[in-house]
């Protein structure tokens, strides 16, 4: 398996229509729910999002981000970065506790 930072970046700062913004929290959380994308989150500006995913080979996040609602619509571009973890938290959860 390997692993990706995706940073998703938006065109515009146009507010995104509520419809659009639903069909791409369902495909999100069906992502999250399969187990490949292990955490997402809105940068601290608003301008996209940032989001850990893993996939067999950078073809399959490509197939995954060609169906995201946002990239569709031309919302919002990405830029993935592979990454090789070596060392992690043992625990995710309380680390992000606030």
């Amino acid at each position: 398996m390997k692993y990706f930072i995706v940073e998703g970046n938006l065109k515009s700062s146009d507010p995104i229509d509520d419809n659009i913004m639903k069909e791409h929290m369902a495909y999100s959380g069906k992502a999250m729910k399969e187990g490949s994308i292990l955490m997402t989150g809105l940068k601290e500006d608003m301008s996209g999002v940032v989001f850990i995913m893993k996939a067999e080979n950078p073809e399959k996040v490509e197939e995954y981000l060609s169906k995201e609602p946002l990239k569709i619509h031309d919302i919002q571009e990405y830029k993935v970065t592979e990454f090789s973890p070596h060392y992690f938290n043992e625990s995710p959860k309380e680390w992000f506790s606030v």
